[in-house]
C-alpha cells in the first residue's frame, strides 16, 4: 500500500480514485487504472454525497385560459388557428438536414395552442 498525494487522484498514474464503498469490510481503495491501493481513511468526509432534485411546477392551463400565457420567447403577430388570437411566441429548431430550413414552433399566448411551420 502506497501513500496518497491527493484525496481525489492516484499518486502513481493520476487517474481519479473511486470513493470507498466499504463492501466486504474492505478498508482499501484500488485505482482502476494501475491497481495502486490506498487506505480508505484518507477519504474521511468524502464518502457521503447529497443529491437534490427540483421539479418545475406543471402549468395549469385551466387557470390560464382567461389570462395570457407567459411568453418564453419573442412575440410575433400571427393569428391562432384555434382561438383567433393575434399574438404568438415562437422558437426555432433545426429538425431536418442542414441544407434545409428550420422548423418554427409557435405557441398562442391566449389558449396555449401549438403549431409548427417548416421554413
Amino acid at each position: 500500500m502506497n501513500s496518497i498525494v491527493s484525496k481525489d487522484f492516484c499518486a502513481r498514474c493520476g487517474s481519479v480514485l473511486p470513493l470507498p464503498t466499504f463492501e466486504n469490510d474492505s478498508s482499501l481503495v484500488t485505482c482502476p487504472i494501475c491497481n495502486l491501493t490506498v487506505d480508505a481513511k484518507h477519504f474521511h468526509g468524502q464518502a457521503t454525497t447529497v443529491q437534490r432534485i427540483w421539479f418545475n411546477p406543471r402549468s395549469n392551463l385551466k387557470k390560464q385560459r382567461n389570462k395570457e400565457i407567459n411568453a418564453d420567447g419573442p412575440i410575433v403577430e400571427r393569428k391562432c388557428s384555434r382561438c383567433g388570437h393575434d399574438k404568438q411566441t415562437f422558437a426555432t429548431l433545426q429538425t431536418r438536414s442542414a441544407d434545409e430550413g428550420q422548423t418554427i414552433f409557435y405557441t398562442c399566448l391566449k389558449c396555449g395552442a401549438k403549431e409548427n411551420e417548416n421554413s
